[in-house]
């Protein structure tokens, strides 16, 4: 999976993304584009990003719609 692929899933701002992988919002636009390789402790970061999130849109579900 393309890291453009990825944040694309999430559904948050750019700010968002360079904020929790620490780099800058320019700097994310370029991994976004293809213009920049994320490094693999970029991509880390985002996977943590990412199973957080998910994690806490699971959450949220729960709560809208409590399980069974």
């Amino acid at each position: 999976m393309t890291f453009k692929e990825a944040t694309d899933l999430l559904s948050v701002s750019l700010e968002q993304i360079a904020d929790a992988v620490g780099k800058t919002y320019a700097t994310v636009l370029a991994y976004r584009t293809g213009d920049r390789i994320p490094p693999p402790e970029v991509r880390t970061r985002l996977g943590a990003f990412m199973r957080n999130h998910s994690a806490s849109l699971l959450q949220a579900a729960d709560e809208i719609d409590p399980p069974a």
